[in-house]
């Protein structure tokens, strides 16, 4: 059994009047298999809760549209690290958010240029799969070193592409400048 409770969630969001939540998507592929009609999210009261946050590694479409009609709720995918400290990558609901697109994150969040770059270094044109980078500056939100070790923060994440915060994730930019990860690209990390 990969999850003790498949109405967990239902019931703290009931209890606690959550009106947003954020999570893995993992968590909701453990519900969905538990529970794949999801006939416990009817024995909670969710009148609260207005919209559901993915992040943590690559959501995919069927998990999104899974929950979507289960929740009757917007289901909003978003691409971050650890190391950013929030999104790099998403749709900003509370400043006007725009049209889902399965499989994409959404577009770069304020303070992000993110860009895609082939091995050496060369920016690729839309559509094509490379290293997805940040060009520094970084926001104030991302961390300023790794604790007690400077040369590996310098070395991991910006050596590889001088300029840039290497994120040790492939994937694509789109036409309309939403970042996505193919399914079967061959990442480091796993991304939404």
């Amino acid at each position: 059994m990969g999850t003790p409770d498949a109405g967990a969630f239902w019931r703290v969001i009931q209890d606690h009047k959550v009106a947003a939540m954020f999570t893995a998507p993992t968590a909701f592929r453990a519900i969905k298999k538990e529970d794949p009609e999801g006939k416990l999210i009817g024995q909670y009261d969710l009148t609260h809760f207005r919209t559901l946050f993915l992040a943590g590694e690559r959501s995919d479409p069927g998990t999104i549209k899974w929950a979507e009609a289960k929740l009757d709720r917007p289901v909003i995918d978003h691409w971050w690290q650890t190391e950013t400290g929030w999104a790099i990558s998403g749709n900003p609901v509370g400043l006007g958010a725009f049209a889902v697109k399965y499989g994409s994150p959404g577009k770069p969040m304020p303070g992000y240029d993110v860009q895609v770059l082939d091995d050496g270094g060369n920016p690729v044109s839309p559509g094509t799969l490379g290293n997805i980078v940040v060009k520094l500056p970084l926001p104030p939100s991302c961390f300023p070193t790794l604790w007690n070790a400077p040369d590996r923060f310098l070395s991991a994440y910006f050596e590889e592409f001088p300029g840039y915060y290497a994120t040790s994730d492939a994937g694509i930019i789109d036409e309309e400048g939403r970042a996505s990860c193919p399914p079967s690209a061959d990442n480091r990390r796993q991304i939404q």
